[in-house]
């Protein structure tokens, strides 16, 4: 039964978009490249000939498709990439084009078990941060390499997605190389790590009292709207990087004007989407329903998801119960569906306005049961 080994590379600050001279949303790009030398790419190489087969995801595969069938001969990589058997994990790629290569559109805690008893050598995962966000989850990667690099890029996919659940990890390995790369091994903990500093450094309940105290001055009761296109990575797969990256143009420049319209405070774009808090649940809610009717046209299907509660203010972001909640509800929501809590529905205002009931669910990280609602306008019918 062979391996699933994750081999990355990654910055200080966690991005892996980009590290060859595929697009970057900032321009950012071949960060990695720029930086190899010698020592590293012979590990690239002999990592590749040791394996069976490579696993992607969708976005990667069709970069690595693109470039590598016509690739310099640089000792045999290219050869041996485009010789080896490829998988890629995808519910819309029809036909690929790409020679041994092979569609995954089954569930991945079925098919890649079968993967690895019918593979001779490691299954290799390159880039991919969706899918190996998802293979960690279901506890099926054995090994992860991360190729450190000693640049900090501030913007771009990282690899570990914001709010994901804990994973414990052993370090196994440690290699710097004269370029100052790291080279990190892990293997999955079968439990995290205990330390007696964890007793003697727990705060005490004064020291709790104090730090809410000194925070609550910055703590305000506001409306929290998230917003994001729905599969934005197959919509940006089927696009392809420059088109995408005009409509995603597009989307924050509307998303701006909208929030600005209807007085709310645009906190951040998050890539695919948009945080912002309004002083009244009614404006955050008819902000949403703009935002809809205005990216029609464009094709770009969002959901969102409002939450009225108290939140944390700083400088350049919000934090706070109130934005967790409102950032696990947009979970809950369907494409161009608006889903609000209880809190929202009760304090909105407006003849046009309705409510239709979800359901109550649990939201992961969040206590208590909530009452969810599917808010909807009339205007304009």
């Amino acid at each position: 039964m062979s391996r699933l080994v994750v081999s990355e590379f990654m910055t200080l600050d966690g991005v892996m978009e980009a590290p060859g001279f595929e697009e970057h949303r900032d321009g950012k790009n071949a960060w990695a490249i720029q930086a190899m030398t010698e020592e590293e790419q012979r590990f690239k190489i002999d990592e590749l000939f040791a394996a069976g087969a490579i696993l992607l995801g969708r976005v990667t595969y069709q970069i690595w498709a693109a470039f590598w069938p016509d690739a310099p001969k640089d000792q045999g990589l290219a050869d041996r990439i485009n010789g080896l058997e490829k998988y890629v994990v995808s519910t819309t790629l029809r036909e690929p084009t790409w020679n041994n290569s092979t569609v995954i559109r089954g569930d991945l805690a079925t098919e890649v078990p079968k993967l690895k008893h019918r593979t001779d050598g490691d299954i290799l995962v390159f880039g991919s941060a969706e899918l190996v966000d998802s293979l960690l989850e279901l506890n099926l990667v054995d090994e992860l390499r991360i190729m450190l690099f000693p640049v900090v890029l501030g913007s771009g996919t990282r690899l570990f997605r914001d709010e994901r659940d804990i994973s414990h990890l052993s370090l196994v390995g440690a290699r710097t190389y004269s370029s100052g790369v790291v080279l990190l091994t892990y293997e999955p903990a079968n439990e995290g790590p205990s330390s007696e500093y964890a007793e003697t450094f727990a705060w005490t309940d004064e020291q709790i009292a104090s730090w809410e105290a000194s925070r609550d001055a910055d703590r305000v009761l506001a409306s929290v709207l998230f917003t994001d296109i729905v599969d934005s990575t197959g919509r940006a797969a089927a696009l392809g990087d420059r088109r995408w990256r005009q409509l995603i143009d597009r989307h924050d420049r509307v998303a701006r004007a909208e929030v600005d319209r209807f007085q709310g405070r645009l906190v951040k774009t998050t890539g695919d989407g948009v945080l912002a808090t309004f002083d009244a649940p009614t404006r955050a809610l008819r902000c949403a329903f703009a935002l809809m009717g205005s990216l029609d046209d464009s094709g770009l299907g969002i959901r969102a998801a409002i939450h009225t509660g108290e939140i944390v203010m700083g400088d350049r972001d919000i934090g706070g119960i109130g934005v967790h909640i409102a950032s696990r509800l947009l979970g809950e929501a369907g494409e161009r569906q608006v889903v609000v809590t209880r809190t929202v529905r009760d304090l909105a205002t407006g003849g046009d306005l309705a409510f239709a009931p979800l359901g109550t669910v649990s939201l992961r990280g969040v206590p208590g049961e909530w009452e969810l609602f599917e808010a909807s306008t009339t205007k304009g019918d």
